[in-house]
């Protein structure tokens, strides 16, 4: 059998910007035709971007699909090359819903049209809201083999009744193009390359998997486009968050072709470190910032934030501010000029001090008019401790409206997990990077960073982790030591144990019952501060979005 050449485009497309998007596809397109692919494959919806959420049932957005479609099929009048591409198509008359579509084209006309048929309504994904799923699977006879297509969850049928890939295989394909927009976690790579495997032994065909790489708002997408045969043996991998043209020579007839097997840095910290990159730069740049701002604080949220932010968009476009308080020790000041220092960022000082001072002695006598006392005694009170906190997010946003930059959030998901975290004040803000990290992943992404370059000093990776808002306070006043809190977390949130499930796996390491209790219920109790949080870059299969409870909940189980 002859070889065939695919080109795997894993584009980075931005939902609603129909002309950069269309560029992208036809310079891929051209650029896969002028070496000779005999098939260019794009991902999901590539054409608008995903996920569009409800724009995907406005008429006229719609209508954009069908214009860059109709030129995408224009361009193939004068190319060799066939192409597969996603796009939104309009759903059947009266449903109210719109189609997550894949169109077949080569020789100017589509040849095959495909509409996803299951729809994820789970987790990060909401599509059966918004999508009317297909319901025919039809297949066409290219270069001699009879081929399939499949969109995304459409080869994750193994919990569903509907098996598209069964319907396909009987059908006599023995190659199925699968198009994906499938979003990065730590462990979804591991889990797509064990589905691919199964799926192609299971039913005896090769797989073409193309996915999208880049951002979205919160998800983040790592391509790692691949080709499976149907012995379920990789034979062909495209590099993870990396945007281009990768082509492979695919010769079918080869009995026993070489396995590529997947990368050792899956889950990793480079990959997740990388990730985070991803994540800032396309949320930065696809929203029109120019420039950043965040508090540095001398701690080690903050600075790998700070480390993320500047490896993501360059140091020149991120803006440190480190704003010593009453509390604050020179410790904190002095390690935030030398990371901003070392990673080359503008650095500035704004004490709010005197600013809390005022306020503090304005409450007081409005407390005195009132006939009531204000504070505790000379004892420093949560609503004090917040006052500092709420005063740098004050600061933060004025150089956000004056200077149009966005405000970088520094929390972790240990703290917005327990509510250790201010409303309006440290999470005021653009962008959360670091919420869906748990604290002792923070330290262990910091030590990956300075492996290359030593630019998190060293004061900051020992200091105890302390929100400085009274005097000789540290995080574990409050909280558990975080190398059990975080695995308390990891248990609850991501796997979904109950309290009494969770001390029976951790009984080994002598954490009391009253302790995991307490964890479950801040975790629950802190749900409304979550909702206000900005978006925060999904890097575990549980992240807050995906993660639906009720603000208002009584339940304790």
């Amino acid at each position: 059998m002859k070889k065939i050449r695919l080109g795997l485009a894993q584009v980075n497309p931005t939902v609603g910007d129909f002309s950069g998007n269309l560029r992208k596809i036809l310079d891929a397109l051209a650029q896969g035709d002028r070496k000779g692919c005999d098939l260019v494959v794009f991902p999901e919806m590539a054409v608008s971007g995903y996920p569009v959420w409800d724009l995907a049932n406005r008429k006229s957005f719609i209508d954009e699909n069908a214009r860059s479609l109709g030129e995408i099929v224009r361009a193939t009048r004068r190319i060799q090359s066939a192409v597969v591409v996603g796009y939104v198509d309009q759903g059947p008359a009266g449903s109210g819903k719109s189609r997550n579509a894949l169109a077949w084209i080569s020789g100017g006309r589509i040849r095959l049209r495909q509409y996803k048929s299951l729809l994820p309504t789970y987790d990060v994904f909401l599509e059966e809201i918004f999508f009317k799923p297909g319901e025919d699977h039809p297949t066409l006879v290219w270069k001699g083999l009879r081929v399939g297509t499949a969109v995304c969850e459409d080869l994750w049928d193994e919990n569903y009744s509907r098996k598209p890939l069964q319907i396909l295989s009987r059908k006599g394909a023995k190659v199925i193009v699968a198009i994906n927009a499938s979003p990065y976690h730590r462990e979804a790579a591991v889990k797509r390359d064990e589905l691919l495997k199964r799926q192609a032994r299971r039913y005896g065909v090769s797989i073409v998997y193309v996915n999208q790489v880049g951002s979205q708002d919160d998800l983040i997408f790592d391509g790692r486009s691949q080709i499976v045969n149907e012995k379920g043996s990789a034979v062909f991998r495209a590099p993870a968050f990396e945007e281009g043209l990768f082509i492979y020579d695919w010769n079918l007839s080869e009995k026993n072709p070489p396995a590529i097997s997947l990368s050792d840095t899956v889950g990793a910290a480079s990959e997740i470190y990388q990730a985070l990159v991803v994540g800032v730069r396309d949320y930065v740049t696809k929203n029109r910032f120019e420039k950043t701002v965040m508090g540095l604080s001398g701690g080690i949220d903050s600075a790998l934030t700070a480390s993320i932010a500047c490896d993501a968009l360059g140091p020149e476009r991120v803006l440190g501010v480190t704003m010593p308080g009453t509390y604050s020790s020179e410790g904190s000041w002095r390690d935030s000029e030398e990371l901003a220092r070392n990673l080359g960022m503008e650095f500035r000082t704004y004490p709010i001090e005197k600013k809390y001072e005022e306020l503090l002695r304005h409450y007081e006598e409005e407390r005195r008019k009132e006939g009531k006392t204000a504070g505790a005694s000379g004892r420093i009170t949560l609503a004090m401790e917040n006052l500092q906190a709420r005063l740098r997010g004050l600061e933060l946003m004025y150089l956000s409206n004056d200077e149009g930059r966005l405000v970088l959030t520094t929390g972790n998901k240990s703290e917005l997990a327990m509510g250790y975290c201010t409303l309006y004040g440290d999470m005021a803000g653009g962008l959360c990077v670091l919420g869906d990290l748990y604290k002792t992943d923070v330290y262990r992404l910091a030590r990956f960073r300075n492996q290359s370059e030593a630019v998190i000093p060293e004061a900051i990776l020992k200091k105890a982790p302390s929100a400085e808002l009274r005097p000789n306070q540290t995080d574990q006043d409050t909280l558990p030591p975080y190398e059990i809190l975080d695995e308390i977390l990891r248990l609850y949130i991501e796997k979904n144990k109950t309290p009494q499930e969770i001390f029976k796996a951790l009984r080994r390491e002598k954490v009391s019952m009253k302790t995991i209790s307490e964890v479950a219920h801040a975790v629950d109790h802190n749900e409304y501060k979550r909702r206000q949080a900005p978006p925060i870059l999904r890097v575990t299969e549980k992240a807050w979005f995906g993660r639906r409870m009720p603000i208002t909940n009584r339940f304790e189980g």
